[in-house]
């Protein structure tokens, strides 16, 4: 049940989770969550669907503007309710527990698992490149899997002794990989290694000119800078354990996705600096990507060999980060429904001695090497944002509701700029989810007709079908938690 505030009652289960976290521990658990591979790895596939790079630049800020209204309407509702559960709990409020409970479950069928697993693929593809070149696994390799399936494992092992481990975890990578970021950025001001001409044309519309054509690829386009920006919500799943959460969850917002959104910016920046848009367009390919696509090239124009192995540690220590901060913050989800009553209850356990929800880790560490063999990398980043902007959409229009009812409150946090911000999120998020879901149904029919080739596109599709099947398991559970 819920407390005087919307939280959960602390009193089902046994102890509470330990707040011990900061400010500064919420925004690298933002930070960690969203840095992980698609500003290194998307850029190529980006620059083939987009016409220029100032088209290609724009959509990174609007991208990241449109996470920032995200997040400061999470930040607002944070500080309503700020005990676990996060999202979960804002779409409860606002809708009740069906659309609470769909959440919750995609957020472990699909959004954190999948999550979990191509960032622990790509990890390992970057991890292998750090070996000698006789010494790495060739395509088709099954160590391709296997090091993801045992990466996903030991980041639930440490994630399940206690919430320090895996915060102390997030902070050293989330340095890391910041040093990353940080070491592409610097070379704008070294001394002729960019070469501006490549920003020229800057707003020329490139190839076909077709109003279809220009958005589809818009469209295309947004998928993979989305999955960049993916994972900014999953802080709102820690606020049981946030000290001050009134005042420190807003602080982790706002200051962890503004640094992501000038991080991104300017490493985009840098990219073109050093290689032009026909470049990055060759660099899309498997054996490309497999070398370390667009990042590694810039690195290797920049520093030589020594950058290629500079930026190789900090994409994996990058990705293992993101994947490190999935499993950190998304079963405090499952925790969080448990409690509610709206998932068996066993979830909602705390480890007496580590004070962690240990099965509820467990499982999404388990579901997470499952998905290493059930897609590739971009069809994996497809279902989860697909997924993902279904229910941020639904949470953002609650705030409308949520705010009304608690418009006397004193001492919360209120996002600036309402009504006009979410509505813009609103706009978009509608436009995004029915475009993608139409272009995904057409390939769909044409693969059902024979197109092999247009099965890669069919992913949504599928997001869309498991979040239906979670109509079924809801009154299952219902029946399972009357029994109990």
């Amino acid at each position: 049940m819920s407390g005087h505030d919307g939280s959960l009652d602390p009193g089902r289960g046994g102890p509470d989770l330990p707040r011990v976290l900061g400010m500064w521990s919420a925004a690298s658990i933002l930070i960690g969550s969203i840095i992980g591979s698609g500003v290194f790895v998307k850029p190529a596939g980006i620059a083939q669907h987009l016409p220029s790079p100032g088209w290609i630049l724009a959509c990174w800020a609007a991208a990241g503007f449109l996470s920032l209204i995200g997040s400061l309407v999470f930040a607002e509702l944070g500080s309503y309710y700020p005990g676990a559960g996060g999202q979960y709990t804002f779409i409860r409020e606002s809708f009740g527990r069906l659309p609470a409970f769909l959440f919750g479950w995609t957020n472990l069928a699909i959004i954190n698992s999948a999550s979990i697993a191509a960032l622990a693929v790509i990890s390992t593809k970057y991890l292998f490149n750090l070996l000698p070149e006789g010494s790495r696994p060739g395509q088709g390799s099954r160590w391709f899997q296997t090091a993801p399936c045992l990466m996903v494992v030991a980041l639930t092992a440490a994630n399940s002794v206690g919430v320090r481990w895996g915060a102390a975890i997030q902070n050293t990578l989330t340095v890391l990989k910041l040093a990353a970021i940080g070491l592409l950025v610097a070379g704008i001001v070294l001394p002729g290694k960019m070469d501006w001409s490549n920003l020229s044309p800057f707003w020329q519309i490139r190839g076909s000119t077709s109003p279809e054509a220009v958005l589809a690829g818009f469209k295309a386009a947004f998928l993979g800078i989305m999955w960049a920006y993916d994972g900014w919500y999953l802080l709102s799943f820690s606020g049981a354990e946030i000290r001050n959460p009134r005042r420190n969850i807003p602080a982790g917002f706002i200051v962890g996705i503004l640094v992501v959104v000038a991080a991104y910016v300017a490493v985009n920046v840098a990219y073109f600096g050093a290689i032009d848009l026909e470049g990055m367009k060759g660099l899309a390919d498997e054996n490309a990507q497999m070398r370390g696509g667009v990042a590694a090239e810039a690195a290797h124009r920049l520093y030589g060999e020594l950058g290629v192995v500079l930026i190789s540690i900090g994409i994996v220590g990058s990705t293992f980060g993101a994947a490190n901060g999935n499993i950190l913050t998304g079963p405090r989800l499952s925790y969080a429904m448990a409690r509610d009553g709206l998932f068996f209850r066993r979830f909602g356990h705390v480890h007496p001695r580590f004070l962690t929800p240990i099965l509820a880790i467990i499982v999404q560490g388990v579901l997470g090497a499952a998905y290493v063999f059930l897609g590739t990398f971009d069809q994996l980043t497809d279902h989860v944002v697909f997924a993902a902007w279904v229910f941020y959409l639904l949470t953002v229009l609650g705030c409308f509701t949520l705010r009304r009812r608690h418009a006397g409150r004193d001492g919360v946090f209120r996002s600036p700029w309402h009504p006009v911000l979410p509505a813009i999120f609103i706009v978009f998020a509608i436009a995004f989810i029915a475009a993608t879901f139409w272009h995904s149904s057409s390939l769909a029919v044409r693969y059902l007709g024979g197109d092999e080739g247009a099965g890669e596109g069919v992913y949504p599709l599928v997001s869309a079908a498991v979040i239906m099947a979670g109509v079924p398991v809801y009154w299952l559970v219902r029946v399972s938690s009357a029994k109990e």
